[in-house]
């Protein structure tokens, strides 16, 4: 069970929409998809795959979880127990076990209508050059599982804070309900031009790398915990990818609305 940082490009009429009717958040992410379920980077077959998942759904979701920051295990256990489901007594073929797999499965269908979704809109690469201004709304990246090391890269610490550097990957406006891991946020776009501009200057990048330290990181807890010092190269190409990305949604004057699943 895996967290991933995703950000999409949004218009800012469209943005208004979605402050307005916040159901709409669904419909940006997932292409129309139906499902606030946790579970995301497990996908779910067809429903006949169901048993299957029945079975493994305990031993899947307790190797996840030792494998979390204390915190997000706690938040986790919490956000599944407002669900009904009670991870402490889970086993196979206990009713916790059923609901959770039947999340699962759902959010193997949100997921599949997710990538249909990005086929149909083909967006603009988010690696157009700086100020080019091409980036077109609906634009979106995943920086995958290294959300959490780039946000510590940006400002040293776990939790975010009211700077711009940490505001970029774990801040935002919260808008719907919880998908799992916490509700959808968005920045406007003038914040996106502040964290562009931000994510620009001159002596971040060198700030970054100094603060890599992969035993302080697992110390402090930054998921997805156990780094090396290789992964260095990886959380700073993931940064890089994610400043373009803020870098053509200020050229284009678009907002950014950003969700873990």
């Amino acid at each position: 069970m895996s967290m991933m940082g995703r950000f999409v490009q949004v218009a800012p009429d469209r943005l208004a929409e979605i402050i307005e009717d916040p159901e709409q958040v669904e419909t940006l992410l997932h292409g129309g998809g139906s499902s606030g379920a946790v579970g995301a980077g497990i996908s779910a077959g067809p429903i006949g795959d169901l048993t299957q998942m029945l079975a493994r759904s305990p031993k899947l979701l307790d190797a996840s979880m030792k494998m979390m920051d204390p915190k997000m295990r706690e938040m986790l256990k919490k956000r599944l127990a407002d669900m009904g489901i009670n991870t402490d007594v889970m086993t196979t073929g206990s009713k916790d076990a059923e609901a959770f797999a039947k999340l699962m499965v759902e959010r193997g269908r949100a997921m599949a209508a997710m990538m249909q979704s990005r086929q149909a809109v083909k967006p603009q690469a988010a690696t157009a050059q700086p100020g080019a201004g091409k980036t077109s709304a609906g634009a979106d990246i995943s920086v995958d599982k290294a959300w959490h090391g780039i946000h510590y890269l940006l400002c040293g610490a776990v939790e975010p804070d009211a700077t711009l550097a940490s505001q970029a990957v774990m801040g935002g406006v919260e808008v719907g309900e919880d998908l799992g891991y916490g509700p959808a946020r968005y920045f406007d776009a003038a914040k996106v031009n502040a964290i562009a501009q931000e994510l620009s200057r001159a002596n971040l990048e060198a700030e970054m790398i100094a603060r890599f330290d992969p035993a302080e990181m697992v110390r402090v807890g930054v998921y997805p915990n156990g780094f090396e010092a290789s992964d260095r190269d990886w959380l700073m190409n993931e940064f890089r990818r994610l400043r373009q990305f803020y870098v053509d949604a200020s050229a284009a004057k678009l907002a950014v609305v950003t969700v873990l699943e």
